[in-house]
């Protein structure tokens, strides 16, 4: 009972942790949630969590790992292949080897083969410390990517290096050659198990489905055990757990790209589900992080024969030898591929800030303190693991500090970045023409079978980017007095143009006289908003009484409408034709005027004009078929989608929006795709 009553606390937590960050923005949630997890462990309930090093990679670091490598772009990774590999490989094994000998230099009583087994444990970058950042520090395009390629495959060097070092110190016996042997074996042997066991699970989905089974809620169960079993299965003969899941992911990411229209359902449940999945083990890390610190702080913090001051210190300098590792290997790298790769010519010689901002955004999380915790208590010849607690002490205060470092100094390094999110018009005129970019695409596309498809679609877009537009005015859209000089100056054109279309003989009297009597009330509901609600309202109850009071007239009144059909449809094919006439001129005259400085006045001007006009054409050319009408909406509208995501991508790529306004545009296409999807398949 006491385990429910924890599980249910640490949840609650997270819910906590989540707003708390609303009020508190500044600090980040990882920092929220480990800080809550102290306060539960100080909490006298009566129930201590033991962590095992083991079960946490198998229940928390395995699936979100297979999370990111199905999230990862897999283009900046392949395309970034070489410094990802650099940092995932070639900094871990330089991290182990000096920071391991400056442990040792720093604190004699750390023998080397334990201070290499320490250097290994936070030699890694914390996956999902890092995915944390990208919620809140708007990096570069390039640095994020390299920063989640790197987190993703260094956990394996890492672990290996730890493995070793571990084995060095309680054996005594080390050889180099084993060891790199050992190492190949278990990375690309994790790799191919990931690979394989992934493409298995795909035939056998195949197989059964095959078979009629389309269950949703079967084939989600399925993908909720895959990391679990194939961390399982990878460590089970020996190899890498960890790339096995991110392979697999990867794996995943890619074959979802070839899903065919019956697993479109299972992709909806499936981003979800694992949102909300995501969501709690994320929380969960950093609050078992938390509760487990208490425990580790006691040992050292009561130990006479060591000063906190000087452990403290201890920390600090550790943190900063790692941080000017990073920043000489990140800074030469990049120095090297400009000066001997490129020629210095091609690209922009490597900034210092671009070299900074890498190196302060190698933050250590729970890999590392679940790493550190599996250092075993003996040796083989029965003595103590000599300075055990001191070792997970550092590696828990190194963890915090990266996280402070993130969490306070990175966003002032990095603010300069972010080129989107400024202000609030920024970002709407970032969404305004990726809109525009989308309606120029379903332009080209347009097709005499799906004209009237493409024209209902557009015009949804049109509505979309003046919704966008009236957004700049504010909130509650109070009319300026500019917009309603600008409106009563449209209904006089509008006036003067209808006289026009009589005099040339393309109308009829009654036609132009009906056409101004709506503008009339128009121009009256500018001018009298109030009391034209008011007669508006009147007159909506009249009818009603009329019809609750003589239904039999109202009858007779319809059955006359209904005799008169064809003279009435002229009648509306003529107000259809000086309605749309009217538009256009309407149309062409706010664009002869449009500048810089009315533009904010002008263009949600036009694209209302416009959203009428194409509203006018669809009745004229709507079919009579209404199935086979808005399954061709359907399909337009998915097209329409996949051009505004191929948009979005594109401009994240060139570095024009940030990862977090692309991630929100992303999270809002999935939601109208999902919605579109949902009706097509209920």
């Amino acid at each position: 009972m006491e385990m429910f009553l924890f599980v249910l606390l640490l949840l609650f937590a997270i819910l906590v942790s989540n707003l708390l960050n609303r009020f508190v923005p500044v600090v980040s949630v990882p920092l929220i949630q480990i800080g809550l997890g102290i306060l539960i462990a100080l909490i006298p309930l009566g129930f201590e969590l033991d962590l095992n090093p083991e079960l946490f990679l198998v229940m928390f670091i395995a699936p979100l790992l297979f999370n990111d490598g199905k999230r990862t772009d897999k283009k900046a990774l392949w395309k970034l292949r070489i410094p990802i590999l650099l940092l995932a490989l070639g900094l871990v094994f330089a991290t182990v080897f000096v920071i391991g000998y400056f442990v040792n230099w720093l604190i004699p009583t750390i023998p080397l083969a334990a201070a290499f087994a320490l250097a290994a444990a936070l030699a890694p970058t914390d996956a999902v410390a890092v995915s944390s950042l990208s919620g809140r520090i708007h990096l570069p395009k390039r640095i994020m990517s390299l920063l989640e390629g790197e987190s993703l495959i260094n956990d394996a060097s890492g672990l290996v290096s730890f493995q070793f070092a571990i084995a060095a110190m309680v054996t005594g016996t080390f050889s180099l050659l084993n060891a790199s042997w050992s190492f190949l074996v278990i990375a690309i042997g994790g790799a191919v198990v990931g690979i394989i066991l992934s493409l298995l699970k795909f035939q056998l989905l195949k197989w059964v489905r095959g078979l009629g089974m389309e269950d949703v809620t079967f084939h989600m169960l399925i993908e909720i055990l895959t990391p679990f079993l194939i961390y399982l299965a990878a460590e089970e003969i020996h190899v890498s757990g960890i790339l096995a899941v991110v392979a697999a992911g990867i794996m995943h990411a890619i074959e979802r790209k070839k899903a065919d229209p019956q697993l479109m359902k299972l992709s909806v449940v499936s981003k979800s589900t694992w949102s909300v999945i995501i969501f709690v083990l994320n929380g969960l890390v950093f609050l078992i992080l938390g509760t487990q610190l208490p425990s580790i702080i006691r040992v050292v913090w009561e130990d006479s024969g060591i000063s906190n001051v000087q452990v403290l210190s201890y920390i600090v300098l550790i943190t900063l030898a790692l941080i000017i590792l990073r920043y000489v290997w990140v800074s030469s790298f990049w120095l090297f591929n400009w000066k001997f790769r490129n020629g210095g010519k091609k690209e922009q010689k490597p900034s210092i800030r671009a070299s900074v901002l890498t190196s302060l955004s190698g933050v250590r999380g729970a890999v590392t303190l679940a790493t550190a915790l599996s250092i075993p208590f003996f040796l083989d010849n029965g003595d103590l693991f000599p300075q055990r607690a001191l070792i997970i002490f550092i590696a828990s205060g190194v963890i915090l500090l990266t996280l402070l470092i993130a969490t306070f100094i990175l966003p002032i390094l990095a603010r300069d970045n972010e080129v989107d999110l400024g202000n609030d018009r920024a970002e709407r005129a970032t969404q305004i023409w990726i809109l525009r970019k989308v309606l120029r695409e379903l332009h080209e596309q347009i097709t005499p079978e799906n004209k009237a498809a493409t024209e209902s679609v557009i015009q949804q877009y049109r509505r979309r980017i003046h919704e966008l537009q009236q957004g700049f005015n504010g909130q509650n859209r109070r009319m300026s007095r500019e917009e309603k000089a600008k409106r009563l100056e449209i209904l006089t054109w509008q006036h003067e143009y209808t006289q026009k279309l009589l005099s040339d003989g393309e109308i009829k009297t009654e036609t132009a006289y009906r056409y101004e009597s709506f503008l009339n009330m128009k121009e009256s509901a500018l001018k009298q908003k109030f009391k034209t609600k008011i007669k508006t309202l009147i007159g909506f109850l009249k009818r009603v009484l009329r019809i609750v009071l003589h239904p039999k007239r109202f009858k007779e009144t319809r059955n006359q409408i209904k005799a008169a059909h064809p003279k009435q449809s002229e009648a509306f094919k003529e107000i259809r034709f000086v309605r749309a006439e009217n538009e256009k001129m309407v149309i062409r005259k706010l664009k002869a005027q449009m500048n810089d400085a009315n533009m904010d006045l002008i263009s949600p001007l036009i694209t209302e004009h416009k959203i009428i006009l194409e509203r006018i054409v669809q009745d004229q050319t709507r079919p009579t078929s209404k199935e086979k009408f808005e399954a061709k909406v359907r399909e337009v509208e998915l097209a329409g989608m996949q051009f505004e995501r191929d948009e979005i991508q594109a401009l994240f790529e060139e570095g024009k929006i940030s990862r977090d306004l692309a991630r929100d545009l992303r999270q809002n296409l999935n939601l109208l795709e999902t919605y579109t999807i949902e009706e097509e398949l209920v």
